[in-house]
């Protein structure tokens, strides 16, 4: 038995409506109207309830069905895949659209209709709050376009034959955590201080250990909650601008995919919890300053989850082949951010090393390579210098075309102004004192003594 499906259709004219991220409202592309999204929902809102109950009818059939599984499985030719489908109804033309289980928003590709499947967001599995779209499907593809510029060591082929596969603004699952941290931490601090005494150069240290506690506050820490969503990419494209939070309704879903979550909330807790303890290690170590040096010790996090929402924010998906090579990239659907790992070109790569490595030996070596007393140490010197400033530039620009990353921080969630601390205590305990010779030391004064013609 197929569920019920609801296809948000235009007042005026019964055409597809999708949410326009522009208005913030639902659009009809046939006659132009604007529908806002409290409209639609009360006039929807009698439809949606004959689907869930079609789904709840869907429901028992399922329980049947999955008596007979073992037959299924045999005959069907969907194996132990046929758990994981649905089928659902277009309620526009009747077709039957097939999907996987956590599949919410879809598109019928016989009548074009924008569907939801209410009957996937109900119960525990309804999102509480929604970031709706801000950029279309054109803002994607400009800002795809843009992302290319700029990149030094991408191939010069890259722009003119990759093509565009596939681009899907996607609702995706995230889990958002909200709690606080108490941190404790022990530090060896010391803080030097340099003079010269004569041919020697003299550093006085006063040793010191350091105690702190504090409590850092986080709030919505996001952890994407789809096994289908690279955590690396949906990291590298937060922040999310949680000013724009909504509660969640099924009227911004048309014109988009939607997918439930199906990392469970204690799975996904375990990344949030990591990134928060990491960043409260790092608030506790900062508020430890005005010393030479500092080396921790030990540190103890106890982390407090007060409160986790389930929301769907909009992500923009492009898919790309070139070479017989797919390269994925995502733009944040509400801030427009957009990341993705490009393709090296190693011939740019080799001459940009060689260039920047020959600049830096002349440079250095018309220093290091003059006057009488060159040895082999000169030139070894004089090629590590060279070398050095040729691999910083290299790890810059490669890191440009490899930026996404999976993040271990929290720090852009802190609130209340970082840290609050209730202990901060700085013990002194030693004073050591060292002396290095100071080579080819001149005289005070400078210059040299006299000579025997002096005065």
């Amino acid at each position: 038995m197929a569920d019920q499906v609801t296809n948000y259709q235009c007042p005026a004219c019964t055409g597809p409506l999708r949410f326009d991220g522009k208005t913030g409202k639902l659009k009809c592309d046939y006659c132009g109207s604007y529908f806002t999204v409290q409209e639609v929902e009360k006039l929807y809102a009698a439809k949606n309830a004959s689907a869930e109950k079609a789904k709840e009818n869907a429901d028992k059939a399922k329980e049947n069905a999955d008596k007979a599984k073992e037959n299924a499985d045999s005959g069907s030719g969907w194996g132990s895949d046929a758990a994981k489908m649905r089928a659902y109804n277009c309620t526009s033309c009747g077709a039957e659209l097939i999907c996987d289980e956590t599949t919410a928003a879809t598109q019928c590709p016989y009548c074009g209709n924008n569907t939801v499947i209410p009957g996937q967001f109900a119960g525990t599995l309804k999102p509480d709050c929604v970031i709706p779209f801000k950029y279309e499907k054109q803002d994607a593809v400009k800002a795809l376009k843009g992302y290319y510029k700029g990149k030094t060591l991408l191939p010069g082929s890259f722009n003119n034959s990759n093509h565009l596969e596939e681009i899907k603004g996607v609702y995706v699952p995230f889990w958002l955590y909200s709690g606080h941290v108490d941190a404790r931490g022990l530090y060896e601090a010391r803080q030097d201080e340099v003079h010269r005494q004569g041919e020697y150069e003299i550093t006085r240290s006063r040793h010191y250990e350091v105690s702190r506690e504090g409590t850092i506050n986080f709030s919505r820490v996001p952890v994407d909650a789809s096994t289908k969503m690279p955590d690396d990419l949906m990291d590298s494209i937060e922040p999310f601008d949680y000013r724009d939070l909504k509660e969640f309704s099924l009227a911004y879903m048309p014109g988009y995919l939607a997918n439930k979550y199906d990392v469970s909330r204690q799975e996904c807790g375990k990344r949030a919890a990591e990134r928060s303890r990491n960043s409260a290690q790092d608030a506790l170590r900062g508020t430890v300053d005005g010393y030479t040096s500092v080396t921790t010790r030990t540190h103890d996090e106890k982390i407090y989850n007060e409160k986790t929402e389930y929301a769907v924010l909009p992500v923009w998906l492009l898919s790309t082949k070139w070479q017989g090579q797919n390269f994925l990239f995502a733009m944040n659907g509400q801030t427009g951010k957009m990341i993705g790992n490009l393709p090296v070109s190693r011939a740019k790569q080799t001459i940009w090393f060689l260039a920047v490595f020959i600049l830096s030996f002349l440079l250095f070596g018309s220093f290091l390579l003059t006057g009488e007393d060159v040895t082999a140490v000169s030139y070894l010197i004089a090629f590590i210098f060279a070398f050095v400033p040729a691999a910083i530039v290299n790890a810059v620009l490669c890191s440009q075309m490899k930026p996404v990353a999976q993040k271990n921080r929290a720090a852009a969630y802190v609130t209340d102004g970082g840290v609050r601390l209730h202990v901060k205590d700085d013990r002194y305990i030693r004073t050591t004192e060292s002396r290095v010779k100071i080579q080819n030391a001149q005289p005070r004064g400078g210059g040299k003594g006299p000579g025997p013609g002096g005065i």
